[in-house]
């Protein structure tokens, strides 16, 4: 779910994107979201989220697929993104519940239901109620799983309970996810074969390391301390502090999110936690 660089102007950096996205390609990512969270979508005006997209899959040029990141508050402006996703060529949607509405379980289902049937590509469910408010049920799940053009749910719930029945009941149907860093072995070592991490920005060599199971351990030990304190709050904020600090050039969130670099003492913490995962947190070029 790749950053969005802003410069110091505030206005989106498309060279530093396209050059962000072959350093990840290099690093052996093999596919990109679009304005996602950690794109921070929700802060891009619908012309910026069109340049966003046109550049990533510009970029890209089909080498691997690009999802769109979808939410709003309404179906309708959902629905609008989705279509500015398809019209910009993207592979597909991941597409978040609508934000602080609280649909119930039937209005998701048609939330969802509208918004693919208006653009028919792939759709990789995103379920995230920390963010939203809602999460994606298991009723509601067992009425979104035949549609054949929802793929896989992203699951970034923090509830470690849903990923037994999400198997048990799904993996048919819907490919899982894994949305969480800190757990992430959890998710890898239950059979998961996908990761769409926020941090994989920061430390892209070592998530790709992590879906090999003779280097997930050692790559795991080695930036797990980085993954916490990135977790444990100012995400986005922390995430953008420590690629500028690895020689990134991707500016500071956008407002109300504050710049994380003017937090000293966790500026030094971070800037050390990232020395100490050594080869796993190389400087970007």
């Amino acid at each position: 779910p790749l950053v969005t660089p802003f410069d110091e102007a505030g206005q989106i950096n498309v060279a530093e994107m396209r050059t962000l996205i072959g350093s990840m390609l290099d690093s052996g990512v093999s596919g990109f979201v679009a304005a996602g969270t950690t794109g921070e979508g929700y802060a891009l005006s619908f012309d910026e989220r069109r340049l966003v997209l046109t550049t990533i899959v510009d970029r890209v040029s089909g080498a691997v697929p690009v999802l769109a990141g979808v939410g709003g508050m309404s179906t309708h402006e959902a629905m609008d993104q989705a279509i500015l996703a398809k019209r910009s060529g993207v592979t597909g949607l991941m597409l978040a519940a609508p934000a602080y509405c609280l649909p119930t379980e039937s209005e998701l289902v048609d939330h969802v239901t509208h918004v693919v049937k208006a653009v028919e590509i792939p759709t990789v469910l995103y379920d995230y109620p920390a963010r939203t408010g809602v999460s994606f049920t298991q009723p509601v799940l067992d009425s979104l799983a035949s549609n054949e053009l929802v793929i896989g749910i992203k699951e970034a719930s923090g509830d470690l309970t849903r990923l037994e029945w999400l198997s048990s009941n799904f993996a048919d149907n819907l490919a899982i996810v894994c949305g969480a860093d800190l757990d992430s072995p959890v998710f890898l070592d239950a059979g998961v074969k996908c990761w769409i991490g926020g941090i994989a920005n920061l430390l892209p060599a070592a998530h790709v390391a992590m879906l090999d199971t003779t280097q997930r351990s050692q790559a795991f030990a080695a930036i797990a301390p980085v993954l916490g304190f990135i977790e444990s709050g100012n995400y986005n904020a922390k995430i953008k502090a420590g690629m500028n600090s690895l020689g990134a050039h991707v500016g500071a969130p956008r407002a109300p999110i504050g710049s994380f670099a003017s937090n000293e003492s966790g500026m030094a913490e971070l800037t050390s936690l990232l020395t100490k995962a050594g080869k796993w947190a190389p400087t970007f070029p």
